[in-house]
């Protein structure tokens, strides 16, 4: 027989629905002329806060590029993104208009992103 005298039935360990790999569909303007959207850019977010990540960049005549770096969830759909391609840290919202497809808004512009 199991009893609990405290309230703490609630799961902590849910993993954060941006983990895993995800494409680049779509970038407003003016990101969408600095990504070659014809290539499967691609991020995948780690659950130790690092991702990797390739892109195909315009400036790079449409080669792939990969980079590394971090991300965080600071809670209320806001997430910071650190991808060395990317001068400083994206800090945006993240919003999942399903389990597979998130956009990321941020002062930079919109990102699109399916698994």
């Amino acid at each position: 027989v199991f009893t609990a005298c405290s309230d703490d039935d609630t799961d902590t360990d849910t993993p954060d629905p941006v983990l895993g790999t995800w494409i680049l569909v779509d970038a407003s303007a003016p990101l969408n002329t600095q990504f070659c959207l014809e290539e499967d850019s691609s991020i995948t977010f780690n659950a130790n806060n690092t991702l990797s990540s390739t892109f195909y960049l315009t400036e790079a005549e449409c080669a792939a590029t990969t980079s590394t770096g971090t991300w965080s969830n600071r809670g209320n759909s806001i997430y910071t993104i650190t991808v060395p391609m990317i001068e400083g840290d994206l800090q945006g919202t993240v919003n999942f208009s399903s389990a597979n497809k998130f956009t990321f808004t941020s002062l930079a512009g919109v990102f699109t992103f399916e698994k």
